[in-house]
């Protein structure tokens, strides 16, 4: 993939969201962020506009030209509504604006995970065994221990706590019935995965590329069952957790198993019709089995997350990243419009044809 010229850079306008429940320390980190990709792409010669919104996102854009503006969508979820991000890009479509990342029905595909997991399941791409709950006293005929209890609706590890790994059906029960009272959802309960786990960002249309894998280090966990990916561990800087699972960025596999990753990856990226980039983590069973444990469209593109570290192991600079990623953007509204200006001429020929 290559960065273009700076001549044929495409104007942005980089859209993001802020919540009003944000500490000021959070506040001051987002402006960081934003500063940083507009720096980064200024650099590379586009001509960059930020729009904030909360809830609202017309009236951020009043003003910009669908036309002329690529939108960079940076909308990772808004604040107190379950599939925000889905509902606007649908007016972004609406408005008439390109935008980075994932359509609509993708973004709001990954939210729904029961749906998800049955996605998975259709198209025989190997996930574990998982059903949907929405209340504990459902809980019939499940039999695959351990098993592991997530909110339906949420990204981030919100609510997988070591608690969530469980080993029967009345502590099963009990996690239930915490998801449903303390996230105020239904559960996803899956059976649990001892053993590897490795993320995998994909980027590209038509013909995607893996880049390079990466790994959460859990040697330093001796119990296997608590070798998972927490809230703690993402989001508590003061946890054993947080300090206990570092990233491997040079992953080690058998030619066999690298071959078998990037093949369920690329097969779920097209699955879940993912578009410009996007991240799939999977867990590695003691035989070497890679099973598919969430999607990811438009994960975190912050200069320290995960698929910047494997844009930057494939030789990309953060620049670099953000640029391709907008161009992909850019091709899809140049093939739409070359495609319009196709129907117009035949459209234009069928009336003179009619005519004479």
């Amino acid at each position: 993939m290559r960065v273009l010229n700076k001549k044929h850079r495409a104007p942005v306008v980089l859209l993001y969201n802020y919540y009003k429940t944000w500490t000021p320390a959070e506040i001051e980190e987002g402006k960081r962020h934003t500063a940083h990709m507009v720096e980064s792409l200024e650099a590379l010669g586009h001509i960059v506009r930020v729009a904030e919104f909360w809830k609202d996102v017309h009236t951020a854009l009043r003003g910009y030209d669908p036309a002329e503006w690529i939108v960079f969508n940076w909308c990772e979820g808004i604040e107190g509504e379950i599939g925000g991000d889905a509902r606007m890009c649908r007016e972004l479509d609406q408005l008439g604006f390109t935008y980075t990342g994932n359509s609509p029905t993708t973004l709001r595909l990954s939210v729904e995970k029961g749906r998800a997991k049955r996605v998975l399941e259709r198209w025989n791409i190997p996930t574990p065994a998982g059903r949907e709950f929405k209340r504990a006293d459902e809980l019939k005929g499940w039999e695959h221990f351990p098993a592991i209890v997530k909110p339906v609706s949420q990204h981030c590890s919100v609510g997988v706590t070591r608690d969530a790994v469980v080993h029967d059906v009345d502590a099963l029960r009990t996690r239930i019935a915490f998801v449903n009272e303390t996230i105020k959802e239904a559960a996803l309960v899956e059976q649990f995965i001892a053993g590897r786990e490795i993320n995998v960002g994909v980027w590209g249309n038509g013909r995607p590329r893996v880049l390079p894998l990466r790994e959460i280090d859990f040697s330093r966990i001796e119990n296997p069952m608590h070798q998972l990916v927490t809230w703690d561990s993402k989001w508590s800087p003061d946890s054993h957790e947080w300090h206990a699972m570092p990233v491997i960025t040079e992953v080690k596999t058998s030619p066999t198993l690298r071959a078998r990753i990037e093949e369920i990856v690329l097969r779920t990226y097209r699955v879940f019709e993912c578009r410009d980039y996007a991240r799939i983590d999977l867990r590695i069973d003691a035989n070497e089995q890679p099973y598919v444990v969430d999607v990811n469209p438009n994960p975190d593109i912050t200069a320290d997350g995960g698929f910047i570290g494997a844009c930057k192991a494939a030789g990309y600079t953060y620049g670099d990243t953000i640029s391709n990623i907008i161009q992909m953007a850019v091709a899809r509204r140049n093939r739409r419009q070359a495609l319009f200006n196709t129907l117009q001429q035949r459209r234009e020929m069928q009336a003179v044809i009619a005519a004479s």
